[in-house]
């Protein structure tokens, strides 16, 4: 299964910021299309959903989408005929 990790950072009032990935609560809208913990997004079906990080109040969200693995690959048309000018 393919997985991609989230990084969650709070942004302070002085401007700088903070990785809170760790400190986050990450949740799914959708377990059935991909699952999260730690940041860390896992694909289990096609399909689509949200993730979101929550953290002392503040909350972001990453859309992910989940698609079948190539399995082959076509051009079109499959010949062509150039006259040199």
């Amino acid at each position: 299964m393919a997985s991609e990790q989230l990084t969650a950072t709070v942004t302070l009032s002085s401007g700088a910021t903070q990785d809170v990935t760790d400190q986050a609560t990450w949740t799914s809208s959708d377990e059935e299309v991909a699952t999260v913990s730690g940041g860390l997004v896992t694909a289990v079906a096609v399909g689509e959903c949200e993730v979101t990080a929550a953290y002392e109040g503040l909350s972001g969200t990453c859309a992910v989408t989940v698609t079948d693995p190539a399995e082959a690959l076509s051009v079109s048309p499959s010949s062509v005929s150039l006259d040199l000018s």
